[in-house]
């Protein structure tokens, strides 16, 4: 994976953020992943960094509870309310920008 372009970050920004959504095949699709990218990224970068962290596992890794409390060192218990309080800011913030989760339908 290439390191952070400019405005993101860190590195789970980054990989959250660039992880396919679809692929675009016409310019006006290509817009809306674009914007919707950069209002993610935007969200991202406004939570903690250990919640994006245990997003990445959870989601994108696709680790277990047990898998995420691992390698963050934590209990398994505490992994599994972290990731969903981490899924509830991120809704939050998505729903706080203008156009709210709306504005994130391809």
């Amino acid at each position: 994976m290439s390191p952070p372009g400019p405005g993101l970050s860190d590195a789970t920004t980054y990989a959250i953020v660039e992880q396919p959504a679809c692929t675009a095949t016409r310019a006006s699709e290509a817009a809306i992943q674009d914007e919707i990218k950069l209002r993610l990224q935007q969200a991202l970068e406004g939570m903690d960094s250990v919640d994006r962290e245990v997003l990445a596992l959870r989601h994108f890794e696709q680790l277990t509870s047990a898998e995420t409390a691992e390698v963050l060192q934590i209990e398994e218990r505490a992994a599994a309310k972290r990731y969903l309080r981490a899924l509830k800011r991120l809704k939050d913030i998505l729903e706080a920008m203008p156009g709210g989760l709306l504005a994130l339908q391809p």
